[in-house]
């Protein structure tokens, strides 16, 4: 009877050694992995207002008297950090306005006051966090 305990006591361990462990479980993602994809723009307009989080009087051309132009993005993937909205009457720069990204998917937007000499052609780049151009957009002040 001791040899077959003993037998035993050194059979089971080598068995469990025989086995195979279970997959680990993926690790978590953390805030950096999840963002390396980088900021997108999944949607873009350019309007005479905001509504219930929609852009109103979409267009690429307003009157002079339009008093302000939006500009509106839909933000993914850029959670946590922030986009800019640089907007540009030809080539001088007439503002900045950085936005903060608080969820996956934002519908975010800011706003550019018109001077009354504000003819011309105008854009807005939308900047990543980084600073990269992630998409412009044009429109024109005219009669």
């Amino acid at each position: 009877m001791r040899t077959f305990t003993l037998a035993m006591l050194c059979a089971v361990p080598a068995l469990a050694l025989g086995q195979e462990k279970p997959a680990a479980e993926p690790a978590p993602k953390t805030e950096a992995a999840a963002r390396e994809g980088g900021a997108q723009i999944a949607d873009a307009k350019l309007g005479t207002g905001v509504q219930d989080r929609e852009p109103q009087g979409v267009a690429t051309s307003f009157k002079p008297d339009v008093g302000k132009v939006y500009c509106w993005t839909k933000v993914t993937g850029a959670e946590g950090g922030e986009i800019t909205h640089v907007w540009y009457q030809g080539d001088e720069k007439m503002g900045e306005v950085k936005l903060a990204i608080k969820f996956q998917s934002t519908r975010t937007w800011s706003a550019k006051t018109i001077p009354a000499d504000g003819k011309g052609d105008w854009k807005v780049e939308v900047l990543g966090p980084d600073g990269t151009v992630l998409q412009t957009l044009t429109f024109t002040i005219a009669e």
